[in-house]
């Protein structure tokens, strides 16, 4: 009921789109001071959406951004949740498979940004942040 809520505010463009500001000065770091290549950008997937897919020599980077206007109760990295990790594993799987990209290495990096109304953003990149699991071969 609150995501419904959520969305619907947004649409009417009651809510501060933070956000998406966050997700556009990710893609900007990581394109001019990493030099990385911005493939897509919000990808529509089962069960969600994938942030920021970029190239990084030969890694697929599937990037998380998470943007928060402080720290007061907690860091915008910390709200990676062992649910959304699962889930932008399954995704990147499917993109992979679907795109035919199996030949690349997946990683999957974090971008955290904290904004403050009346300041400059903070940003922290995290490589590798977490890994894709191999399965045990029986």
């Amino acid at each position: 009921m609150l995501m419904k809520v959520w969305n619907w505010l947004r649409l009417l463009g009651r809510v501060d789109n933070l956000g998406a500001r966050g997700e556009a000065l990710a893609a900007e770091h990581l394109r001019r001071a990493l030099d990385m290549k911005i493939l897509a950008r919000n990808v529509r997937c089962p069960g969600g959406e994938l942030d920021i897919i970029a190239l990084d020599d030969n890694d697929l980077v599937f990037v998380e951004v998470r943007t928060r206007s402080s720290e007061e109760f907690t860091t915008p990295e910390a709200t990676v949740s062992k649910q959304k990790k699962q889930f932008l594993i399954r995704s990147a799987n499917w993109f992979m498979c679907r795109k035919r990209l199996t030949r690349w290495n997946p990683r999957f990096d974090i971008v955290a940004i904290v904004w403050p109304k009346d300041g400059q953003p903070t940003i922290r990149h995290h490589r590798n942040a977490f890994y894709l699991r191999q399965r045990k071969r029986r």
